[in-house]
């Protein structure tokens, strides 16, 4: 590497660095009150998007989680820190607060009996199929207007949420194309949610969903039920069903659920990394690159675009290796997606630049400067220290004499 192509990949590293130190605060969640005519009250909801959302055009999936208020934030960090790392998409998350958390929750209406014999009435159970309604036909079509929605949705739900998530799957199984259910309450009436379960998926040849299901180190009732439905799924599970579970036996009831979250983020998005050598370079080059996510479209039914940050550094790999034509093709590809920003042009002026195309190095930098005023970019100040760096080399270079 000679040391114009050094000192141009750790300035872009620097770059990256500082975009990182200033990023780090995570999205806020925002608060929005929906009326319900269904179950005739207002119901507040918080919708976490992604980093960048508000300057971006891109759609993502949409993940629906129970007890949203206890839960949001914390998914929220796993499902950042796996896009972070490659590991799945960016994904707005829609957490549901509660108001009577029995009634919405359970699919049947039945009273709690507990080891010692007492009896808990719960007079409202029952109502989930009403609090399905409520989410299909009254919150989903409010989140797709309000926000840029893929058609790729995850459930995911605690105790009482996850017995939610198994029934939504064999009542209404095209609500979602994937389900996380943590440690869910298949006791419940009997064991009525996980037989029904399990004749609907004897009855199903096919079904192309995912289910993630889980538990942590509880009580016999608990126990039963996540045995006997991964008993039945491992005896026979329809073709094209993808599911996993996992115990966590040093978690109790309550300390699983960010264990069960990451699991379940990682079966549902299996095989989202992009598949790279020995050395760390993508298999295939720029071409698998966009093979692989061409295949990620198909199976999760939304075109995936290509990371700006990934082929930024597959681009600064080749320019590190002196390959500079095919440097520049991945810099030209990614102006082709990301014209709005700032970095692409900078990055493509790096890349004329090591090749000794001052002039193109030059355009690409002032283009760098306007796009990154106009979006008030946070790396402003180094686009306009490279433009002053071009603008200069270029100068010294046209003063330079001829020679003969």
């Amino acid at each position: 590497m000679n040391s114009l192509v050094c000192r141009v990949v750790l300035a872009s590293f620097a770059v990256l660095a500082i975009a990182s130190a200033q990023d780090i605060a995570p999205p806020i969640p925002q608060k929005l009150v929906v009326h319900s005519n269904i179950l005739n009250e207002d119901r507040i909801v918080w919708v976490r998007t992604p980093h960048g959302y508000e300057s971006g055009k891109d759609v993502f999936p949409v993940l629906y989680l129970t007890d949203g208020p206890a839960h949001i934030n914390e998914i929220g960090n796993s499902i950042d820190f796996l896009v972070n790392n490659g590991r799945m998409p960016p994904l707005i998350v829609v957490g549901i607060a509660n108001t009577d958390r029995t009634r919405d929750l359970t699919p049947t209406r039945a009273d709690e009996k507990h080891d010692d014999g007492t009896v808990q009435h719960d007079p409202t159970s029952g109502g989930a199929d009403r609090f399905l309604d409520f989410i299909q036909t009254e919150l989903m079509p409010e989140i797709d207007k309000r926000y840029r929605t893929a058609p790729y949705r995850i459930f995911a739900g605690h105790s009482f949420g996850g017995l939610l998530a198994i029934h939504i799957l064999t009542s209404r199984p095209d609500m979602f194309q994937a389900y996380i259910a943590v440690s869910p309450s298949l006791w419940w009436d009997n064991q009525h949610t996980l037989h029904q379960a399990q004749s609907f998926f004897a009855a199903h040849d096919e079904l192309n969903k995912t289910l993630f299901f889980s538990l942590g180190n509880e009580d016999e009732d608990m126990q039963g039920g996540f045995d006997e439905l991964k008993k039945s799924l491992t005896a026979r599970a329809p073709k094209d069903f993808r599911w996993a579970s996992e115990r966590f036996p040093d978690e109790d009831h309550g300390s699983t659920v960010l264990r069960a979250h990451y699991a379940g983020l990682r079966s549902i998005f299996a095989g989202w990394e992009l598949p790279r050598d020995d050395t760390g370079f993508p298999v295939g080059g720029m071409s698998g690159i966009e093979q692989h996510y061409r295949e990620l479209s198909l199976r999760y039914g939304y075109s995936v675009p290509l990371p700006e940050n990934l082929l930024n550094g597959f681009g600064y790999r080749l320019l590190g290796e002196k390959k500079f034509d095919e440097a520049i093709g991945v810099f030209q590809r990614n102006v082709q997606l990301y014209p709005g920003s700032a970095n692409v042009y900078d990055s493509l002026a790096d890349g004329y630049e090591g090749a000794g195309r001052l002039d193109l190095a030059l355009q690409n930098c002032q283009k760098s400067v306007e796009v990154g005023t106009k979006t008030n970019d946070q790396n402003l100040d180094a686009f306009k220290g490279h433009l002053k760096r071009v603008t200069e080399k270029t100068k010294a270079g046209a003063k330079a004499p001829v020679q003969k």
